[in-house]
């Protein structure tokens, strides 16, 4: 359920993800010119060096995704540390050379972003040095910079899960309030999702868990396929009583809803293959970094 191989500007649907967050963000930001630069600086040409550093403790994210940006702004790149590195404050992150416009213009962007992506990677690490060994985690769709949340994820030690809604089959509750025949349509599913990363189903209740079981042992000899089955909203002595045997099927066992750093643990019972946290990545805090021009 990892696709972090495919989050990199060589890839068109991540590079639309740079435009759309990063590169987007600094058009926004400019709209008609760096007003205060124009007027207050004579010489806005003059080439200047300046580095960015870490204030406080933290993992950092987005170097891939600031020397794209950097590139794109005509903005050298001399020095810089390595995505997934820790930091303490006062710790040097990149060192950057270009003109005194060029950089004043692309500060805020770049420390967004930097600022963003560590603050999740950050977040991540805490939450899964809190799980089991063995136990993979999750980020959800709840994200505020899509893909770019989806990498810094995997920069702390999660995994992606769906990058899309072409990615894999997730079937969830308001897919099965429309249908009535479930047996049906899973088999559809089943036998026509093949390009698909895996398949996974949502359930609610120890009942819906079990009702999903019974049609996949009738499957999964004919269909072969990774499938992954969500016990969403259970309580962790629910997920204690389900998950064994629905491991032992041969079924990834995921939990979610309501799951964050303070009670992920609870959640880990044996047979969890997965947790899948929303908190990682809408409650996770941004690094404080900033941008000193050196003279």
């Amino acid at each position: 359920m990892n696709a972090k191989e495919e989050l990199n500007p060589g890839n068109r649907q991540y590079l639309l993800s740079l435009r759309t967050y990063v590169m987007n963000a600094y058009l926004h930001d400019l709209v008609d010119g760096d007003i205060t630069t124009r007027l207050f600086l004579r010489n806005r040409g003059l080439k200047i060096e300046a580095e960015i550093v870490a204030k406080q403790e933290g993992i950092l994210a987005g170097m891939q995704e600031a020397e794209w940006f950097l590139k794109q702004v005509k903005i050298e790149l001399l020095n810089a540390k390595k995505d997934g590195a820790s930091l303490k404050a006062g710790d040097k992150i990149l060192r950057i050379k270009g003109r005194a416009d060029s950089i004043l213009a692309a500060e805020r962007t770049l420390l967004n972003l930097l600022q963003r992506m560590s603050g999740v990677a950050t977040a991540t690490k805490r939450m899964k040095e809190k799980l089991p060994k063995g136990v993979r985690l999750l980020a959800t769709r709840k994200t505020l910079w899509g893909l770019l949340d989806k990498r810094a994820v995997t920069v702390g030690g999660g995994e992606t899960h769906r990058l899309n809604l072409s990615d894999a089959v997730l079937i969830k509750e308001n897919h099965l309030m429309l249908i009535d025949k479930l047996e049906k349509r899973l088999k559809r599913v089943f036998r026509k999702s093949k390009k698909t990363r895996f398949v996974e189903i949502e359930v609610e209740s120890i009942a819906e868990a079990d009702e999903f079981l019974a049609i996949y042992e009738k499957f999964k000899t004919k269909y072969p396929r990774k499938v992954v089955i969500m016990l969403d909203n259970f309580k962790p002595s629910d997920i204690a009583l389900v998950a064994p045997k629905l491991h032992k099927a041969g079924l990834i066992v995921e939990v979610s809803g309501g799951i964050g750093e303070k009670n992920a643990v609870k959640y880990c019972a044996k047979g969890v293959s997965a947790v899948s946290s929303s908190a990682i990545t809408t409650k996770a805090d941004s690094l404080d970094i900033s941008l000193n021009i050196l003279k």
